[in-house]
């Protein structure tokens, strides 16, 4: 009898148990829940989304999106309440953000706690960083809630960019999930719009007013993309350009902190001046001036210690500066910013400024780290001084190293020195592809997984053109292994072709792979590179019988796609993609014959391919034009 009575009992335990395992949000078209925000944030959220900007509307525009995606996704929209409003009866609640529900609910910057309790359902993330920089791990929560249990997929912005199930019920199991990103800061440079001067005439000469263009391309339309990705930061490195101005400022006392020029002279053109990195009165005067910086600023946590970048102004060529050059270092060969004394022309070959560069970062970092023991300068390894140091060890803890490259022995080497890396690559834009098809989606990932094993606590990617239609995957991975750095490439890329193209998903994954193929020897020529003379041996990889197979690839892919009229408007994406690569490797065919009619005839039917898509998502089609433009200056008859 006791027994019986025992078994009765539990299972009365066990049916609670599971009564509130599973929540309902939705049924039957009917909202059975309503989302809890805060006090004092109803008017925010009765704003549509695109209207809440700023560092306040993390927790608003995190409410008003979860209630926007359950509509998409149910056809119901639920009610945006505060916690203390009366007159609302539902089952069951979603609390957001700093709610009372969810006070027990303790996170860190970016982290997020997603967790069911009884009915209920709480989400909240860290919204605030030392040093007050507002981060968005509420905001994060709620992204990954509609990622994983609404199911959408934010494959590119625009129209068709979304792919969202829809269910008149929808209903979720019981959760518990805590998540914070490895990385610090996870940045992809939004450049669809940019070089406005460059552009502009290009524009006026296909007809396209400016404004609109920037009204397709810009932040506006396509920054909402960037943020559900979840890219954003709980630490700001800091690692621009750090002495603009300084030839004003202290030419004039001090022309021997400045870099001794060709003429003789320590003369600067403004605004990129050099500086002489051997002078130790200067790193006197640049602690002094950061630590100044960091005392009148108790937020301020970083600061940049990086060199003007390009100008016409050369290295300094003093005594000094040349006796850090150790012999033995990499060699640089032909630089410009190199210039012999003797014969007033660039070296044939120089040892790389990495010892010299860094030495001065280094006497800096010391001096500041004295009076300032717990900020942070940003030192980069880019340009002449890219490649490791020969002969200076262990870095000064302070400093935080911006490699610009994703070199896998080059991070390697530096991680053994470095105390933090931040990497910034160049690996985005169509300068070595002219913005043709690709997949380098499993090596951008690696990529990231390897710096991050190799102390990388941020990364940095330029330049994402906008180029959804032939690189669109790479932005896609890349943001996902800035996320989450170990996770599964493959079933990411599975994932995003079953979004993106429905039946056609098994056959468009035969397309990425081919692409891979492709990218993988794109990569591995050594004499593809921007403003190199070679760009017409992308036709050995791009060929007419590659060509010919992707064509056919697509239009399996067509004949499987169904009525869907996203996943029509994706692959017809890259159905235009292998056109744009066919009349582009037919250009390169003839680019060393520039005035021959067939080259003028070949480059206009490249034009007026382009011309129409420049308020779309596909191609980037000013930015491939451009790159496009400058291989062809560039491109000489290739000899076997």
């Amino acid at each position: 009898m006791k027994h019986a009575r025992l078994l009765i009992l539990i299972a009365v335990a066990f049916s609670i148990t599971n009564a509130f395992a599973e929540i309902t949000l939705v049924r039957d078209g009917k909202a059975q829940t309503v989302i809890i925000v805060p006090e004092g944030l109803y008017k925010h959220v009765q704003r549509p989304g695109e209207q809440l900007t700023g560092d306040s509307a993390v927790v608003p525009l995190a409410a008003v999106e979860l209630a926007d995606y359950l509509q998409k996704v149910s056809g119901v929209r639920p009610v945006i309440a505060t916690e203390t409003q009366k007159g609302v009866e539902v089952a069951s609640r979603i609390y957001i953000g700093h709610c009372k529900a969810n006070a027990d609910l303790v996170v860190q910057p970016e982290e997020f706690v997603i967790r069911t309790k009884d009915k209920d359902l709480h989400i909240r993330g860290g919204d605030v960083a030392p040093g007050g920089l507002i981060c968005q791990g509420t905001l994060y929560g709620v992204y990954d809630f509609i990622e994983r249990e609404l199911g959408v997929r934010w494959l590119f912005p625009g129209e068709h960019g979304e792919a969202v199930p829809k269910r008149s019920t929808i209903t979720i199991p019981d959760l518990d999930r805590r998540e914070q990103s490895r990385i610090e800061k996870r940045k992809v440079r939004n450049q669809a719009v940019t070089r406005e001067d460059t552009f502009a005439p290009v524009l006026k000469q296909w007809g396209i007013p400016v404004e609109a263009w920037k009204a397709a391309q810009g932040t506006e339309a396509t920054g909402a993309w960037f943020r559900r990705m979840r890219l954003g930061a709980r630490i700001e490195i800091e690692g621009g350009h750090a002495y603009a101005g300084w030839w004003e400022k202290y030419g004039k006392d001090h022309p021997e902190w400045f870099a001794l020029q060709p003429d003789g002279t320590r003369t600067q053109k403004p605004e990129r001046e050099r500086l002489c990195k051997s002078n130790p009165a200067l790193w006197d005067e640049i602690a002094r001036v950061r630590i100044a910086e960091f005392q009148a600023d108790p937020r301020k946590r970083m600061a940049s210690l990086a060199p003007n970048d390009g100008g016409a102004n050369k290295w300094c060529m003093c005594a000094a500066c040349r006796a850090l050059d150790p012999a033995d270092a990499p060699k640089l060969l032909n630089d410009r910013s190199l210039i012999d004394p003797a014969t007033k022309r660039p070296f044939a070959e120089y040892p790389a400024l990495t010892d010299r560069v860094f030495t001065f970062f280094n006497e800096i970092a010391k001096r500041v780290r004295r009076e300032m023991p717990d900020r942070y300068l940003v030192a980069y390894a880019y340009s002449v001084y890219r490649t490791p140091p020969v002969k200076l060890g262990p870095l000064e803890p302070n400093l935080i190293i911006g490699y610009v490259g994703l070199d896998p022995a080059d991070i390697k080497a530096w991680s053994r020195i470095a105390p933090r890396l931040y990497i910034r690559p160049n690996d985005l834009g169509p300068a070595i592809d002219l913005g043709m098809p690709r997949n380098n989606a499993a090596q951008l990932a690696s990529a990231v997984k390897f710096a991050v094993e190799h102390k990388a606590i941020g990364f940095d990617f330029d330049n994402c053109h906008g180029n959804w239609s032939a690189h669109g995957l790479d932005y896609y991975v890349l943001c996902k292994a800035l996320w989450n750095p170990s996770f599964d490439v493959r079933a990411t890329i599975a994932d995003y072709c079953r979004s993106a193209y429905g039946s056609a998903a098994e056959v468009m994954m035969k397309y990425h792979e081919t692409l891979a193929q492709i990218s993988d020897q794109v990569r591995a020529d050594a004499q593809l590179a921007p403003k190199s003379p070679y760009a017409t041996r992308l036709r050995r990889y791009y060929s007419e019988e590659a060509l010919q197979v992707l064509d056919a690839i697509v239009k399996s892919a067509q004949a499987v796609q169904g009525d869907d009229a996203g996943v029509k408007a994706r692959i017809q994406m890259a159905a235009e993609s292998v056109k744009y690569a066919c009349l582009v490797t037919s250009l390169l065919e003839v680019a060393h014959e520039k005035k021959s009619p067939l080259f003028t005839k070949r480059l206009a039917s490249v034009e007026a391919f382009l011309k129409p898509k420049i308020l779309t998502p596909e191609l980037a089609p000013l930015h491939s034009h451009r790159y496009l433009r400058m291989a062809l200056a560039y491109a000489e008859r290739e000899v076997e």
